[in-house]
């Protein structure tokens, strides 16, 4: 495993491959902290981008002692696979169960937490639903769990053709509503790891179909901390307020944050939505 050449006792970059669902490589990526690590969190990055787009997230967690590590989905980033597209919903669950095996085979007795933002909110509550005695808690950005830009009476239509042509790519999102930040669309854009083309029709379909998870919400035990933007055109607030209604767990947090739109970590606004991210993991590692 790569150590990046920093001198031991100081923070470092890690990252390397590992076999996913259907012998797909997957690219991860690890930030170390000054020192032991205290504490585990997994990122599970939105449509289109990977897990280096987190920086603002590692730079506020980094000098409490915590290890974040992230992985490119299939089809992301420098894993492999076709781009933005997905066979099944089985393969992101058994990408992400692969890499939190191999993260936790690095940090052993370690308290894992899991956050996830926008298509990765849904995915890790997917995960989380299904492998909750492997978690510590759980934290959600913008989940997508309601669409802001598909209209409902779409959805008939598009899940009908992703049987026959899921690999066809109708519907994209609009990047300049990610962050009121022109610098973050600007670097967005720019960045050559992001896909800027049109998702396919097959990981469009599973998202929609993910929307369903909220119904099982109530299963949920662990401690959970939703956030999310109030001016969200991208992920329709209203699967987070869905969601916020079917939790059971006896330790919930909510926080809506007032004018800002959807990467709450890269809005000008960014400090409230980090330091609301910092104080819950610290109290609850």
């Amino acid at each position: 495993m790569p150590d990046g050449g920093d001198a031991p006792g100081e923070p470092r970059e890690v990252d390397g491959r590992l076999d996913g669902a259907r012998g797909v490589r997957l690219y991860w990526r690890g930030h170390l902290p000054a020192g032991e690590p205290r504490g585990v969190l997994l990122i599970c990055h939105g449509l289109g981008e990977h897990a280096g787009r987190y920086g603002n997230v590692v730079d506020a967690l980094r000098p409490d002692g915590w290890a974040v590590y992230g992985l490119d989905h299939r089809g992301h980033g420098h894993s492999g696979g076709r781009r933005a597209h997905l066979d099944g919903y089985a393969d992101w669950l058994a990408d992400f169960d692969a890499f939190r095996r191999h993260v936790v085979a690095l940090h052993p007795g370690l308290p894992v937490f899991l956050l996830g933002h926008s298509m990765g909110g849904q995915i890790a509550l997917a995960y989380a639903l299904d492998h909750p005695d492997d978690l510590r808690g759980l934290v959600l950005s913008a989940p997508a769990l309601a669409s802001g830009q598909v209209p409902a009476a779409a959805v008939p239509a598009l899940r009908l053709l992703s049987r026959v042509g899921g690999r066809l790519r109708p519907v994209g999102i609009d990047v300049t509503k990610i962050s009121k930040d022109p610098e973050v669309v600007a670097a967005y854009r720019g960045d050559t790891l992001v896909h800027q083309g049109k998702p396919t029709l097959g990981l469009m379909s599973a998202l929609l179909d993910g929307f369903a998870l909220v119904d099982r919400a109530g299963e949920l035990t662990i401690p959970v901390l939703l956030q999310h933007g109030e001016l969200d055109v991208l992920t329709d607030p209203a699967g987070t307020r869905a969601l916020d209604g079917a939790l059971r767990t006896p330790d919930k947090t909510v926080h809506w944050y007032e004018g800002l739109w959807h990467e709450i970590y890269n809005e000008p606004e960014r400090e409230r939505p980090l330091a609301d991210l910092r104080a819950w993991l610290d109290a609850h590692r």
